[in-house]
């Protein structure tokens, strides 16, 4: 029984590092995707010069990155087959990024890669994942939820997949408009009719909605597991028989010393008064 409990206390930390480390990536992927729609939008001049910067170039190291890593710790962490596929299914997506992330990063690392080009298909290919990464995550992060008591957190996760379902099917008619198919490789046309431009902001503003709505429920899985091990650990150490004493016990003993010693000095005093 205490190996099974430790199992679970072990399960419970490693899900709350890895939606952590998730919890991570997607908050800096919402701080890049908000300054880019400022960007977009108003173009002030503090935003173009953070566009400038290597930060910037390279913000996308957390969010590729930490999304894998935090998957990772997050596979096979439960024996129900469903979690498996879904988290297995999210691994391999992470991976693709960072494969595309290599491909995209390459020669300033010196990995001395080819010309690979497809520059369009490549990105289309990260968003379509983005997609089905958000709904992934969604339903890992209810599950937990719902496993450690959550009662809203079914409907919280079904409300956020139908949203990134929309704006997968939005994003895929705007690359169908966008693309053109009579030349290979495939690249991207002007943005010159209203129909596209409305598709772009379309599926652009639904998926800055559904990344904080992920987002948040990733930040809620995480406390919510932080809970889990620290109401384990309170339960160990009140059940602990070889503990240290604590302040209630301390206090305990010095109520007692004090009554004794009240006690002794009444007795004292009587014994005083029947001498004389």
């Amino acid at each position: 029984m205490d190996q099974e409990r430790e199992q679970h206390r072990r399960t419970y930390r490693l899900c709350r590092l890895g939606f952590g480390l998730l919890s991570f990536a997607l908050l800096v992927a919402c701080v890049t995707m908000v300054l880019g729609l400022i960007g977009l939008f108003f173009r002030p001049r503090a935003i173009i010069w953070i566009f400038r910067t290597p930060l910037w170039h390279w913000s996308d190291v957390p969010v590729v990155w930490g999304s894998l890593l935090g998957t990772y710790l997050l596979w096979g962490r439960w024996s129900d087959a469903g979690w498996q596929r879904r988290s297995g299914l999210l691994l391999l997506m992470c991976t693709c990024d960072a494969v595309l992330w290599f491909l995209e990063h390459g020669g300033e690392l010196g990995l001395r890669l080819s010309e690979v080009g497809h520059e369009w298909l490549r990105m289309e290919i990260g968003q379509a994942l983005g997609w089905a990464q958000f709904a992934l995550i969604a339903s890992l992060s209810c599950d937990l939820m719902a496993h450690l008591g959550v009662e809203q957190a079914p409907e919280a996760g079904k409300s956020t997949r139908s949203l990134a379902a929309t704006g997968a099917i939005v994003w895929f008619f705007y690359f169908l408009e966008q693309t053109t198919w009579h030349a290979w490789p495939l690249r991207q046309r002007q943005l010159d009719s209203l129909e596209s431009l409305l598709l772009f902001l379309g599926f652009t503003m639904i998926s800055t909605i559904t990344l904080i709505q992920v987002t948040a429920l990733s930040v809620a899985t995480t406390k919510q597991a932080g809970r889990m091990v620290a109401e384990m650990d309170r339960e160990d150490q009140e059940h602990d028989l070889f503990r240290a004493p604590s302040e209630t016990d301390f206090d305990l003993l010095s109520v007692q010393h004090s009554e004794a010693s009240s006690g002794w000095a009444e007795s004292g005093s009587r014994g005083n008064n029947d001498g004389f």
